[in-house]
C-alpha cells in the first residue's frame, strides 16, 4: 500500500512539473509575441513617406528603400507620362510578409502609393510604400 502511495505522489508531483513548465512557457511566448508586436508598431511609426505629387514627376527610373528592421525593401519605379508603369521589388527582407509585393500592381493601376495594405502583410506593405513614395520623390521637379 505504501509504494502505491509514494508512487501516486511522484506521478501527481511529475504531473505538477510538467504543468509548471507549460504555464511557464506559455509566459515566455506571450512575452516574446508583446515584444515583437511593440517592436512592428515602432517600426511602422518610424517609416517615412514623401508627399508625393505625380503631376510634377518626371520620365525615369527611380530607386527608393525602406527599412522598418524586421522588414526591408529597395524598389524600383519606372515612371512615363507622369504614370506609375512599374515597381520592381529588387530587395525585399520580409520574414512571412512576402504577400504583401502583390501591392505593386494596385500602386501601378491607382498610379499611387498609398493603396491599402496587403491583409496579414501590413509591416512589408507598409515598407514598401515608403521605398516608393521615396523613390517617386526623386522624380519631382
Amino acid at each position: 500500500m505504501k509504494t502505491a502511495v509514494k508512487k501516486r505522489k511522484a506521478g501527481m508531483r511529475w504531473l505538477a512539473g510538467v504543468g509548471i513548465a507549460l504555464v511557464v512557457l506559455a509566459l515566455a511566448g506571450g512575452g516574446m509575441y508583446l515584444k515583437l508586436t511593440q517592436d512592428a508598431q515602432a517600426a511602422l511609426a518610424a517609416l517615412r513617406y514623401a508627399d508625393v505629387d505625380m503631376s510634377r514627376v518626371a520620365d525615369g527610373t527611380y530607386q527608393g528603400e525602406a527599412d522598418a528592421g524586421l522588414v526591408y525593401a529597395k524598389v524600383a519605379v519606372d515612371v512615363r507620362d507622369h504614370a506609375i508603369q512599374d515597381v520592381k521589388i529588387l530587395e525585399h527582407r520580409n520574414g512571412r510578409g512576402g504577400a504583401a509585393e502583390a501591392i505593386t500592381g494596385t500602386m501601378v493601376a491607382e498610379n499611387r502609393y498609398d493603396v491599402d495594405a496587403v491583409s496579414g502583410a501590413t509591416l512589408s506593405s507598409q515598407t514598401i510604400k515608403s521605398a516608393v513614395s521615396l523613390a517617386l520623390k526623386q522624380g519631382e521637379s
